[in-house]
């Protein structure tokens, strides 16, 4: 088996980490976050993964798995000795819209000088096309005078991974192996074929699976974009937009239109965005941001409606998570809509049962109006009396937001507008006009 340093212990990294070593891999996870890595030495998560827990338990009594910082005095050793480095580092937007390479800089510039000759690297971040070839091959090569595909074997094989099923998808998916020479094909792809003979690969150049990975996040988010565009349509003809999917989509092979609600993340929002301020023809990938990042300011809009204005009113939001069932809050939609509410004078706090710091229920006490933004499966249970039980409010004094149609109950649904409410609507008149402080019209 392999001695392989998977470079980053985040979302991508760590579950790639444990399936190797899970095969039969010598693995080496690396991180500069000195409280990951003591995390993993002690056989916890940093975050949630399903089946990871139980994987880092076996493995963290293992000499097979050795969790390093660069400034463990084992790290040199380990890059030496590495047939395989696998690069997942962060790769976030600047304030153009541009990827932001700084991790990756600092990881070539510590590794560089350590690695032996036939190495195989694989790049696994989402990076800008052209990144694996001119950066990481040309920097390697030119600084260890080496020549890729013969003294080294730089590739790029992007993950394609969904928070909570990762070590799922790492089975399920083919591996896209993005290479631009025969060699460092087969060496890439068979380090992804050695979890196992249900595994295939798909053999593309480093621009093309660069390409790929961007294409497919950049579709789904306009998909997402398009899906919440429907529901502001549905909501200005009063019509339930959940009964229009379930006429489009069922029995219809050529269907499929997702359901509305609030989309960004840590991948599908940064890559849109990436590629949308790196083509001039990107003009439906410039629409999705614009339609996905503009569900907060419809929000705001509904919520001043409801209650008037938002001086001396107390709105909370529960879901600080970009995603249910994760406790991830890279990239969510969740800061800027506080920002929006905090900017027209609302007192706002957030609940998040999953996320630590935002864990604790009292902070809905005394809530005018309560936001479901991240639909946790905990959330998703709540009925109204849980609900204004931990307000401390009657049913006519909070005004419920439901952005994800799991409460039937609430006073507004994204993307059903009036419809579908199961109270009679001589009573919604009296408690909007309550929450506005108003006598109810006649």
């Amino acid at each position: 088996m392999a001695r392989v340093l998977c470079v980053g212990v985040g979302h991508v990294g760590l579950p790639l980490s444990l399936k190797l070593w899970a095969a039969g891999h010598d693995v080496t996870p690396v991180d500069i976050d000195e409280r990951k890595i003591l995390s993993l030495r002690r056989g916890v998560m940093p975050f949630r993964e399903d089946g990871c827990d139980r994987l880092l338990t076996r493995a963290g009594d293992d000499a097979r798995f050795v969790p390093l910082t660069y400034d463990d005095p084992l790290f040199p050793h380990r890059v030496s000795c590495a047939e395989y480095v696998v690069l997942t580092l962060g790769t976030p937007l600047g304030g153009d819209y541009t990827f932001r390479f700084d991790q990756y800089f600092d990881v070539l510039s510590r590794i560089t000088p350590l690695l032996a000759r036939g190495v195989t690297l694989i790049v696994r971040s989402t990076v800008a096309p052209l990144f694996t070839r001119n950066v990481v091959a040309a920097r390697i090569g030119a600084e260890r005078d080496w020549v890729p595909g013969v003294d080294f074997f730089p590739s790029f094989c992007p993950e394609r991974l969904m928070q909570g099923t990762a070590l799922q998808d790492i089975d399920d998916l083919p591996e896209i192996i993005g290479a631009d020479d025969s060699r460092t094909a087969d060496r890439a792809a068979g380090l992804f074929m050695s979890l196992g003979s249900h595994k295939s690969c798909l053999y593309v150049s480093t621009v093309e699976a660069e390409l790929a990975k961007l294409f497919l996040n950049t579709f789904r988010y306009t998909m997402f974009g398009l899906a919440n565009e429907f529901a502001l349509a549905a909501e200005q003809y009063d019509a339930d937009m959940f009964a229009v999917l379930n006429a489009a989509n069922a029995g219809y092979p050529r269907g499929g239109i997702p359901r509305p609600g609030p989309s960004r993340g840590p991948c599908l929002g940064k890559d849109t965005a990436a590629l949308a301020f790196s083509s001039p023809s990107s003009l439906i990938a410039h629409a999705a941001l614009k339609t996905n990042e503009n569900v907060v300011l419809h929000v705001v809009n509904d919520l001043r409606s409801a209650l008037g204005n938002f001086a001396h009113k107390r709105v909370t939001v529960l879901g600080l998570a970009f995603k249910a069932d994760t406790d991830d809050i890279r990239d969510n939609l969740t800061a800027p809509l506080i920002n929006l509410l905090d900017r027209e004078g609302a007192t706002t706090a957030v609940y998040d049962p999953l996320v630590p710091g935002y864990d604790d229920p009292a902070v809905l006490r005394g809530s005018d109006a309560v936001v479901l933004m991240t639909a946790h499966s905990d959330l998703r249970r709540w009925d109204q009396e849980l609900l204004l039980l931990h307000c401390g409010q009657n049913r006519e004094s909070v005004f419920v937001f439901d952005l994800w149609n799991v409460w039937p109950w609430a006073d507004w649904i994204f993307g059903k507008g009036n419809k579908g409410q199961d109270e009679d609507p001589g009573d919604r008149r009296v408690r909007l006009a309550d929450a506005r402080g108003r006598a109810p019209a006649h």
